[in-house]
């Protein structure tokens, strides 16, 4: 699993939740969106970000790092 947070430009709406598989969303003040979750693969983690993409909204920044065994 890979603990995943991506923040984009804007807000985005909630009926687009599905797209974004077991990512939460949540806006903070700066216009920003935070999708925030865990993802099964970079495969998974690429994914979100090409949705992004097809939506047209812009990537700020993306942290995502592997669950270690301990986890």
């Amino acid at each position: 699993m890979y603990h995943t947070e991506i923040h984009v430009k804007g807000k985005i709406n909630p009926n687009w939740s599905d797209w974004f598989g077991e990512l939460h969303m949540q806006e903070n003040n700066c216009d920003e969106t935070i999708l925030r979750g865990k993802l099964t693969d970079m495969a998974a983690v690429y994914g979100v970000i090409s949705r992004l993409g097809s939506l047209v909204i812009s990537l700020i920044s993306v942290i995502c790092f592997e669950e270690s065994d301990a986890d």
